[in-house]
């Protein structure tokens, strides 16, 4: 349990730290520039406060639903990569579990998003909304697996 917690701290949380507040400043800086398309005058720090209190505003939400489908997302690939004995440290295996760490994170914001319209009848992140704005969340979760990946893998922790 001891190990369980320290791996949670060390790996699990600055990739999701990553992704979340990535999402959340690419959600901000696309609703703030459909404000300016329309007109609206803001200044530096009208642009940082509001990405400041976006993160602040989505974080209960988006971020615990973020944890959820990461957590999910790099058990699966923790699977995939010890029945693929992709946890040796030579430099193929390195680059594949990498990517697939990578991929994993992306997938799993892409599929948290697309799931949010049917069951909710409204895709709830508005950054979102457009390719543009879904593509930025899918690379925000794409960082949160390349962290994810490179921490984990500093201790040769999928043995």
């Amino acid at each position: 349990m001891k190990n369980l917690t320290r791996r949670a701290i060390s790996h699990f949380f600055p990739s999701w730290a990553v992704g979340f507040l990535l999402a959340s400043v690419f959600h901000s800086i696309s609703v703030l520039l459909g404000l300016v398309q329309i007109g609206v005058q803001l200044n530096t720090s009208n642009w940082l406060y509001m990405i400041w209190q976006d993160a602040l505003g989505l974080l209960p939400t988006y971020g615990a639903i973020i944890a959820v489908v990461l957590l999910l997302a790099f058990l699966i690939t923790h699977f995939i990569v010890k029945q693929l004995n992709l946890h040796e440290t030579e430099g193929a295996n390195r680059s594949t579990r990498f990517a697939l760490f990578a991929l994993a994170g992306g997938l799993s914001f892409l599929l948290m998003l697309l799931a949010m319209q049917p069951v909710l009848n409204v895709t709830l992140i508005a950054g979102a909304r457009s390719t543009v704005g879904l593509v930025a969340q899918c690379f925000a979760g794409v960082c949160a697996g390349i962290i994810y990946s490179q921490l984990s893998d500093s201790l040769g922790d999928d043995q």
